[in-house]
């Protein structure tokens, strides 16, 4: 059975993506750690790894595994936002 969010779940990136295409991410409302093991699309996916720590980004998650905390990233709901000084600001032009 597979678990997915059906309204955006923000989450923080804790560590960037790594050569395993693996990221762990803080979900905002409940501080969860989960691992971004999947995605939807290599276009998503290469979006992603271009995150620093500290980007908080509202995505679709669908569970990965069925005994561990590791997820697939079905969709990124807009353009990702890292904290600069306390204040959201755009992480690209």
């Amino acid at each position: 059975m597979s678990v997915e969010t059906t309204v955006p779940t923000r989450v923080t990136v804790r560590n960037p993506m790594n050569d395993h295409d693996t990221m762990t991410v803080e979900v905002e409302d409940t501080n969860e750690t989960r691992h971004l093991v999947e995605y939807a699309d290599p276009d998503l996916r290469q979006t992603l790894s271009a995150l620093p720590s500290g980007t908080t980004i509202p995505v679709s998650l669908s569970r990965a595994g069925v005994r561990s905390n590791v997820w697939r990233v079905d969709d990124l709901h807009h353009e990702p936002t890292a904290m600069v000084a306390g204040r959201a600001a755009p992480t690209s032009d």
